[in-house]
């Protein structure tokens, strides 16, 4: 395993990734782990932590209620992430347990983990080429028979109108600001292969609610954490969303090597938009 990176000095897309990063103690669940996501974390690892050996655990991306599961003593854990701005600001553990790298491109020695999760990395990627190369990569740093843990960030079966949205926000249906990021998110996105570009979500929003503090007082919100939606301001990052048949297809076929072993839907609003799902690394290489 190659020697955690201490260069935590640049980033892949400094135009959004540093302001997201000062922004990030106003993001709340859905988009950050709610305790119930934590549970079915922790439920889903005990298939690895119960192995007599400490687990080689690799969290994708610096999330902190990952990094604050109850690992075993004498666990290796390791965390690689694109951005440093995010890996100073987010991650509680010691920095130098943090890789600054391109999740497609994983510098970690072939079989090196366990146990790998990811919470909402996924449509960070591009589809299908990002993505695909994703799954390559975690095929040959992780064992065969680790498990992977992946919370998803899903469209709904029908996909959702901007204007539907908005009338939902006047009419008071939505609950946080972090819901109605995410439906906005989703809603804008014409495709996977497109995605949706975070500058554009903002836009769209700051014609429908240009007054933020008015918003605030309309709906209860803190003008505090309505900030979080300014982070999209000018971005470039575009997001990718995929259905879970698309993300089955990717694991198990092409290019595949794994196989879903149990897929967990979370009780909370729009819980259905966040399933967290187990694959398993098969035995065999695969290419």
């Amino acid at each position: 395993m190659p020697r955690p990176s201490d260069a935590l000095t640049t980033d892949a897309n400094p135009d959004h990734w540093p302001d997201l990063a000062r922004r990030w103690s106003l993001v709340g669940p859905p988009l950050r782990v709610s305790a119930e996501d934590a549970a079915a974390y922790a439920e889903f690892a005990r298939r690895i932590l119960e192995r007599p050996q400490p687990p080689r655990v690799l969290i994708l991306g610096v999330t902190p209620e990952l990094y604050g599961l109850p690992w075993p003593a004498g666990t290796l854990l390791r965390a690689a992430d694109r951005s440093a701005a995010m890996a100073r600001a987010v991650w509680p553990g010691p920095p130098e347990a943090v890789q600054i790298e391109d999740w497609t491109r994983l510098s970690f020695a072939p079989s090196s983990f366990d146990l790998a999760l990811c919470d909402g990395g996924l449509h960070l990627l591009s589809y299908p080429d990002g993505q695909a190369g994703f799954v390559r990569s975690l095929r040959r740093v992780l064992a065969p028979g680790a498990l992977l843990l992946l919370r998803l960030f899903v469209p709904p079966p029908e996909a959702e109108a901007v204007d539907e949205v908005l009338r939902d926000l006047g009419a008071g249906r939505i609950g946080n600001v972090n819901e109605l990021k995410i439906r906005l998110d989703m809603a804008l996105q014409p495709d996977p292969v497109t995605g949706v570009r975070i500058g554009d979500v903002w836009e769209a929003f700051e014609r429908a609610e240009p007054d933020l503090d008015a918003l605030a007082a309309r709906t209860g919100w803190s003008r505090e954490s309505l900030g979080s939606i300014e982070a999209y301001r000018g971005s470039e990052a575009t997001y990718h969303f995929v259905t879970e048949r698309q993300v089955r297809r990717l694991f198990e076929v092409d290019p595949g090597g794994f196989t879903v072993e149990a897929v967990r839907e979370p009780a909370y609003e729009l819980g259905q938009r966040f399933p967290l799902v187990a694959l398993r690394r098969g035995p065999e290489d695969g290419g």
